[in-house]
């Protein structure tokens, strides 16, 4: 009888935490690299989050098309992405993609986007280019 409840009573814990798990998604021209340092598919738009101070590892990527049998791709250094995440909301990320090819070098080299949940802005910090993680350490 005790080993049922045990048993149950896990099972609710691990239905409980899996419910209340955070994601974020990300739009096109954006891929994650890592999540909190574990490293995560490239291929993914939708990203588990825990609780607590998340680190995302970001690139802008986008395909520019220059010439019908040439194109050029326009990649972000990596960009370093830190907020806290109460562990059951939704999160997505925003932003406005150039479509021109000198524009997308432009805004790869400084991207601009937002954080929401449920329509309302989150709190986060952006980190780009050399000493970043220096940057993201010192604060």
């Amino acid at each position: 009888m005790r080993l049922r409840s045990l048993a149950t009573l896990a099972a609710t814990l691990l239905l409980t935490a899996t419910a209340s798990a955070s994601t974020l998604q990300l739009p096109k021209g954006f891929y994650a690299t890592n999540v909190n340092g574990q490293q995560v598919s490239a291929f993914d738009s939708s990203l588990d989050l825990g609780q607590g101070k998340q680190v995302i590892t970001l690139r802008y990527a986008n395909p520019h098309r220059i010439h019908p049998e040439h194109h050029e791709m326009v990649v972000s250094g990596p960009i370093y992405v830190v907020f806290d995440a109460d562990g059951s909301a939704n999160y997505q990320l925003n932003a406005d993609l150039p479509m021109a090819l000198d524009q997308a070098k432009s805004y790869a080299r400084n991207p601009k986007f937002d954080l929401k949940s449920d329509g309302q802005a989150i709190v986060h910090k952006a980190y780009l280019g050399q000493g970043a993680i220096a940057r993201l350490l010192a604060d």
